[in-house]
């Protein structure tokens, strides 16, 4: 589920982009900013990278379903936060241009900050809604952040996406359901 929300966001903020600069390559993609040896990972160059930062549960999600439905008693789904960066990864001489692609993804998630399937018709089943906030970090979060990262600050942005459900679609038992009670004694049988 975590993919699929960023893929359909990292997709759609990309589509946005694309067409505000009127270009045809990727300018968002969805990959880690370094690669395993510490150095950039190659598809992030020029670009604006899109990466997980971390996973929380939603103890009070919106929207909660009940917990019985009718008579089924099922395993609860568990609503998740996704926190994610979008970074600048550009070269000292596209410096500017990362900027420019940074304020538009965040143009993008303003007047985007719900998705639904109304508007989103490709949200992934189970999902009723996505919202996406920016978080506010302040310097010294920042800079920890950045240095748990292991690599150097470039311009960027945080984003906390609200709910994303996962859910094991398990019915664990089902409880017959008692209509009346019959308080008739029964007759012993004699053989």
């Amino acid at each position: 589920m975590i993919d699929r929300c960023l893929s359909l966001v990292c997709r759609r903020v990309n589509e946005y982009i694309q067409n505000l600069f009127s270009v045809s390559e990727e300018m968002v993609v969805l990959s880690p900013l370094n690669n395993a040896e510490g150095g950039q990972a190659a598809e992030t160059r020029n670009r604006i990278a899109m990466f997980l930062l971390n996973v929380s549960q939603d103890t009070v999600p919106r929207n909660r379903l009940p917990e019985r439905v009718a008579e089924v008693r099922m395993v609860k789904p568990m609503h998740i936060d996704i926190y994610f960066m979008l970074a600048a990864a550009h070269d000292p001489e596209l410096y500017t241009e990362g900027l420019k692609q940074i304020s538009a993804a965040m143009a993008f998630f303003q007047a985007n900050s719900l998705l639904t399937p109304q508007n989103t018709p490709d949200l992934p089943r189970n999902v009723t809604q996505l919202s996406i906030d920016m978080i506010n970090l302040k310097v010294e979060e920042l800079s920890q952040l950045w240095s748990n990262l292991g690599g150097r600050y470039v311009p960027s942005v945080t984003y906390k996406m609200r709910t994303a459900v996962i859910d094991s679609e398990a019915v664990t038992q089902i409880d017959p359901v008692v209509t009346q009670r019959d308080v008739r004694a029964r007759p012993a049988r004699v053989s």
